[in-house]
C-alpha cells in the first residue's frame, strides 16, 4: 500500500503555525526567523515531506519539468537523442518526463494534451509517422496557445510554428548516391521502411536528385519492415543491383541479409550505405558505411534552445540544422 503523503496542513498543526508559515519557512523566506526555519525544514524531514510538483506548478504557472515525446527507445537514434537531451537537462533544476508515442497520433495528442495541462513547462517531440500522414497537428498549436514552448527534432511539422531541429536529409543522401554513382556504380536502389516519413521522403528526393543528374534511373523499393527483406530478394533476383542506399536500420539490415543468401559479395557484388547505430556499423561483416545523424548532439541542441526559450518564456519559429556525415567503411 502506497505511503500517504504528508501535507501543508499536517506539518501546520503540528508545529501550531499557519500552513503559510510553513510554506515560507520551506522556501527559506526572510519573514520568518531562522530558529522557526530550522524546525520547521527539520520537521518535514523527518516525515519525508515532498512538495506536490503539479499543485504548485498550478499556482506559479511553472513546474520546471519538461516532456520529451518520442516514438521509440528501441530506436539507436532516439535512445543516443534521449541521452543527448538528458546531459543538458541533468545539469539544471529542470527535470524530464519521457512518453512514448510507438508511431500513434493518437498517443501522441493524449500525450500532450494531458502534459499540457500544469504538468510541464515546454515539450521536446519527434513527431510520429501517423501524425505526420494525417497532418492534423491542432494538438501541438493548441500547447503554443496555451503557453508552452515546443523543439521539433528530426520529425518535424513545417506547418507548426515552433523551432526545428534537423539534419540536412536531402543533401547528404544525394551527396552519398554521388559516392556511389563516382564509384561506377550504376544500378543503385534505394530501400526504406520510412516511407511515410517526412524524413523518408526527404532522403528518396536526395536519392533521386543525384540519380537524374547522373541520367540512371532509380529504384526506390518500399515496404514495412517485416517485408522489406523479401522485396529487395526478389527485386535483387530479377534485376542487375550493384549497390543498396537503405534509408534505415531495418533496409540496412535487409540489404545484408539478402546479400549473404544469394551469395553476393559486399561490396565487390553490391556497395552498401545505410543507417545504423555508429556503434554497431564496425561490428558487421564488412563494416557498414553510414550516414552518421549525429543523434546525440541533435538531442543536446534541441534541449539547450528549450531551455533559452523556457528562460525567456518564448515560443521561436527557427530551424537549426545538424549536418549529417558520412563514416566511410569496407561496404561501400
Amino acid at each position: 500500500m502506497a505511503k500517504k503523503r504528508t501535507t501543508l496542513k499536517e506539518l501546520a498543526s503540528i508545529l501550531e503555525v499557519s500552513i503559510s508559515t510553513i510554506s515560507k519557512a520551506l522556501n527559506d523566506s526572510h519573514e520568518i526567523s531562522e530558529p522557526t526555519k530550522q524546525r520547521i525544514v527539520e520537521l518535514a524531514k523527518m516525515h519525508n515531506y515532498r512538495p506536490n510538483k503539479t499543485a504548485l506548478g498550478l499556482k506559479s504557472g511553472r513546474t520546471n519539468t519538461i516532456a520529451v515525446i518520442i516514438p521509440s527507445v528501441q530506436n539507436s537514434f532516439f535512445a543516443r537523442a534521449l541521452y543527448g537531451i538528458e546531459s543538458v537537462i541533468s545539469k539544471t533544476n529542470y527535470s524530464t518526463i519521457v512518453c512514448l508515442t510507438k508511431e500513434s497520433f493518437d498517443k501522441e495528442v493524449d500525450n500532450v494534451d494531458m502534459l499540457c495541462n500544469g504538468v510541464v513547462d515546454g515539450f521536446i517531440v519527434a513527431v510520429c509517422q501517423e501524425t505526420q500522414n494525417l497532418g492534423d497537428f491542432n494538438h501541438f498549436k493548441d500547447a503554443i496557445s496555451d503557453g508552452k514552448s515546443i523543439v521539433m527534432f528530426d520529425c518535424v511539422l513545417n506547418s507548426v510554428p515552433c523551432t526545428k531541429v534537423i539534419t540536412n536529409d536531402y543533401t547528404a543522401i544525394s551527396q552519398a548516391t554521388q559516392k556511389l554513382i563516382e564509384s561506377d556504380r550504376k544500378n543503385i536502389v534505394l530501400v526504406s521502411t520510412i516511407h511515410n516519413s517526412n524524413v523518408g521522403k526527404q532522403r528518396t528526393k536526395g536519392y533521386q536528385k543525384a540519380m537524374k543528374e547522373a541520367q540512371l534511373s532509380d529504384v526506390v523499393l518500399e515496404s514495412k519492415p517485416k517485408t522489406i527483406e523479401s522485396v529487395l530478394k526478389e527485386h535483387v533476383i530479377n534485376n542487375s543491383v550493384d549497390a543498396v542506399i537503405a534509408l534505415d536500420t531495418d533496409a540496412s539490415f535487409a540489404a545484408y541479409k539478402v546479400a549473404q543468401e544469394l551469395n553476393k559479395n559486399i561490396p565487390n557484388d553490391i556497395a552498401v550505405i545505410g543507417y545504423v547505430s555508429e556503434r554497431i556499423a564496425p561490428y558487421l561483416a564488412p563494416g557498414l558505411t553510414t550516414i552518421n545523424q549525429h543523434s546525440f548532439t541533435m538531442g543536446k541542441t534541441a534541449a539547450t534552445l528549450l531551455l533559452e526559450q523556457l528562460e525567456h518564456k518564448t515560443n521561436v519559429d527557427s530551424t537549426v540544422v545538424i549536418d549529417s556525415t558520412l563514416s566511410q567503411r569496407e561496404s561501400s
